[in-house]
């Protein structure tokens, strides 16, 4: 099967799972990373092909967003082994978005794995990223801001600020910039505006 049937059909899988997402990571978000993924590969010369279709699929067994992570696996490598992957390809793949997560704190080993956790680090910073943020936070229903609970703004301090620090590759760094002066400024403006609103 060519290369271009078989990113058909994973697109195809991918859309048809995260049709009815709204936390942040619907089909437009994979879409996004995917694309990110093949442009960081084309600059540090790895597999574009590999790079995306990691992107398409980072989240298939993401715990948040799956009941069964190792179930979602075995899924996952099912569809691979149908759409004629070689072992290879499969074993790069998995590998690399068995280490996306930043919640499971692993460290990318493989470039697969670096670049499209990268990949998926520069779309949640940015104008996007607080979009996401945002509507992640309403999914959960958290509120926007509590200075003494969780909220969708502490998320901003507690992860996505040290995002762009742990960026593995430099054509995502680079990319990284202004997104995440954007999201400084976001942040800071919000919080003098509810200072201001609250009379604080």
């Amino acid at each position: 099967m060519r290369q271009e049937a078989q990113l058909r059909e994973i697109k195809s899988y991918v859309i048809n799972f995260f049709n009815n997402d709204n936390s942040g990571h619907d089909c437009n978000h994979m879409n996004r990373v995917a694309n990110y993924a093949r442009i960081i590969a084309e600059a540090e010369g790895s597999d574009p092909f590999i790079s995306e279709v990691c992107g398409w699929v980072h989240d298939l067994i993401d715990l948040k967003l799956v009941e069964d992570p190792e179930l979602a696996k075995q899924d996952l490598k099912k569809l691979l082994e149908q759409l004629r992957f070689s072992a290879i390809q499969i074993n790069q793949i998995i590998s690399a978005i068995d280490t996306v997560s930043f919640r499971k704190g692993k460290t990318p080993e493989t470039e697969f794995a670096q670049i499209v956790q990268d990949a998926d680090r520069l779309d949640a910073i940015g104008a996007i990223g607080v979009a996401r943020a945002i509507s992640y936070g309403t999914s959960k229903h958290q509120p926007l801001y509590d200075s003494e609970h969780s909220s969708t703004l502490a998320h901003f301090t507690e992860k996505l600020f040290k995002l762009e620090a742990r960026l593995h590759t430099q054509a995502a760094k680079k990319m990284a910039k202004d997104r995440h002066q954007f999201m400084m400024h976001f942040y800071h403006q919000f919080m003098v505006e509810w200072r201001e609103g609250m009379g604080n």
